[in-house]
């Protein structure tokens, strides 16, 4: 059963002599389960298969081994058990986990110094014997070990398996006519957890110089915004707290999905957006969104866009497959042409034990994953680390330097010192260009927009 916790608790009980139940055992002998089995096999000098629970046991006294447990799990092995298995031949086949491997070599040498002949086990996949026979069912593939220290060693690693070959095993599963439809979703989970997916290499692409040159028709631009960004570029914004980094990016989300230049305001191609807020409720996006999408509605002749939301104050964390999946079906529902997400350090947690190099690493990968698969440009709000005054803010990412080396396009929003006006902002780049782009030089608040641009970068 499972406990208010959340935690599974198996209770034991005992005959109360009037034709109910006691949960209260007192003396009562916790002996091993399937003794009689147990013991005829002893004594034929069979091999008895010795796991954690008695799911498991089950499992294999399925297949026709002589299969059993001890009560109340690992950590509990008695006197009473050593005795039941004195001068057997044992197999140890220990859960994939701490505790299930310790008491594994702990029983080992208890029943070694009582005579049995004694081997540990660990299924290659799997968190235990019974999922393995779920996902495989051949016993010759498990993993003996003959030191704790083989344990840690030989830790079992998933098999890469061709995306095909998966979908075609689900298939499989959701076939069988024997089980129920909860019964199938459990095995496919299972299966799911004990393999990984096979993703092709990225090779890249081997040419000549003039083979590369000829193709000409592959420099023209995949623009999203005319002049500023293509399709599948990243760009990441940061500024200290209060410039108004989200509400830039707000506004040019709003802007280009009305079909209007977010800095020129001259019409284009309106644009598909998804804007995803990790920071702010509802109530402030609203009351910041408002004038901006009343504005750009006042200055487009578009009467219907496509600009959605995704509002998680609470974050997300692309570390995890479930947030992956919430942010994966919002893009397949929306189908963006540019992804605006942010502020990037709502998007992953570290849990702790890797390097903030390892973890930007995975994300900045999982984000590349998202622009190729989704053929979508990516705009991320990040912040600056502390300085003196917003002023004397660095110019760079807050964090790991991947944030600094990973985008085509680094924007940072600072207050101009030396303007009179106040609310005056230079658009500086804290990388180089990795290509030439007229991007706003300096903003300043405005009155219909919350951003108006003075002064362009030219283009030569």
């Amino acid at each position: 059963m499972v406990n208010e916790s959340g935690q599974k608790r198996f209770s034991q009980r005992k005959p109360d002599g009037s034709g109910g139940w006691t949960y209260k055992l007192g003396d009562v002998p916790r002996v091993l389960y399937n003794l009689p089995a147990v013991l005829q096999a002893k004594g034929e000098g069979k091999t008895i298969y010795l796991v954690e629970g008695e799911k498991d046991a089950d499992a294999l006294i399925a297949l026709g081994r002589v299969a059993t447990t001890m009560p109340n799990g690992a950590g509990s092995w008695d006197d009473i058990h050593t005795e039941a298995l004195r001068g057997a031949k044992v197999r140890i086949c220990a859960d994939n986990d701490t505790p299930g491997l310790d008491h594994a070599f702990e029983v080992k040498a208890t029943l070694e110094e009582a005579g049995c002949t004694v081997q540990v086990y660990r299924t290659p996949v799997g968190k235990d014997i019974a999922e393995f026979l779920a996902l495989d069912g051949d016993l010759s593939k498990m993993v003996p070990l003959n030191t704790r220290e083989d344990a840690d060693s030989e830790a079992p690693q998933p098999e890469p398996q061709p995306q095909h070959d998966v979908v075609g095993k689900i298939g499989e599963i959701f076939e069988q006519p024997d089980l129920a439809e909860q019964q199938k979703i459990n095995k496919a989970i299972s299966y799911l957890a004990g393999i990984s997916l096979e993703v092709p290499a990225d090779e890249g692409r081997l040419v000549t110089w003039d083979g590369l040159v000829a193709e000409a028709d592959n420099d023209a631009y995949d623009w999203v915004i005319p002049g500023v960004l293509e399709r599948q570029e990243r760009v990441i914004v940061v500024a200290a707290e209060g410039v108004g980094k989200s509400t830039w990016a707000r506004q040019v989300a709003l802007m280009a999905s009305f079909g209007l230049h977010p800095f020129t305001r001259s019409p284009i191609d309106p644009v598909r957006t998804l804007y995803v807020d990790l920071e702010n409720p509802e109530r402030i996006v609203r009351r910041n969104g408002r004038p901006i999408l009343q504005a750009a509605r006042h200055l487009s002749s578009t009467k219907t866009v496509e600009a959605h939301l995704l509002i998680k104050p609470a974050g997300m964390d692309l570390l995890r497959q479930s947030d992956r999946t919430i942010l994966e079906r919002a893009i397949e529902t929306t189908k963006p042409e540019i992804l605006f997400l942010g502020p990037l350090y709502k998007a992953f947690i570290d849990a702790g034990g890797r390097t903030s190099e390892s973890v930007a690493v995975e994300v900045a990968r999982y984000l590349d994953y998202i622009r190729d698969v989704y053929g979508c440009a990516l705009w991320l709000e990040h912040h600056a680390p502390l300085g003196n005054s917003m002023a004397t803010r660095e110019l760079r990412p807050f964090g790991s330097a991947v944030w600094s080396r990973w985008p085509e396009f680094g924007l940072a929003l600072q207050p101009d010192p030396t303007s009179t006006e106040g609310y005056v902002y230079d658009v500086r780049h804290f990388r180089g260009e990795r290509d030439q782009r007229q991007w706003p030089l300096k903003m300043k608040r405005g009155k219909l927009l919350p951003f108006e641009v003075l002064e362009f970068k030219k283009v030569h």
